[in-house]
């Protein structure tokens, strides 16, 4: 296959134009002859030291894998985590005095923590309640500011990464 370059062609002038496609060359035109584009990428000087304090892998990833960092700057292809949204519920009851309560996945009766803490949507009867103005959290207990009255619905929503 034989490569038909654009004539007259202009200094500056890039054949085949836009950015290219992965495998396809690019050449751009010198004002006497076509020269090849080169296809690299660069981070630049200034992210130059952190892209070296990583230890990379030594192959491509295949499909569907994701760069993971073991938290000391090794880097490994992992399967991608694939985020979900965990329903919780309440192991005490609501009884118009306590305000302290364990948030549990309601499918195992264990307790969640949600990580950050602040990772929860709380609804009380239905209505959304405003983190720290109605409640907070540390790990698995919250504390309301107001004891719940009996027989107030409670739901909460964290996410979580499966």
């Amino acid at each position: 296959m034989a490569l038909v370059f654009p004539n007259p062609a202009t200094v500056g002038q890039k054949y085949p134009p836009g950015a290219g496609t992965s495998g396809v060359t690019q050449y751009e035109y010198d004002g006497a002859k076509w020269n090849a584009v080169l296809s690299t990428v660069s981070i630049g000087a200034a992210n130059q030291g952190a892209f070296n304090a990583y230890k990379w892998p030594a192959t491509d990833g295949t499909a569907d894998k994701q760069l993971t960092t073991d938290g000391a700057g090794n880097l490994t292809w992992s399967d991608a985590s694939t985020p979900s949204l965990q329903v919780l519920g309440l192991l005490e009851p609501f009884d118009d005095v306590a305000k302290f309560f364990t948030l549990i996945d309601p499918v195992t009766s264990t307790p969640f923590a949600p990580n950050p803490s602040t990772n929860l949507i709380v609804f009380l009867g239905g209505v959304p309640q405003i983190p720290l103005a109605a409640y907070t959290v540390n790990l698995s207990t919250i504390q309301f500011l107001e004891p719940p009255l009996i027989g107030t619905t409670f739901y909460a929503i964290s996410s979580v990464n499966a």
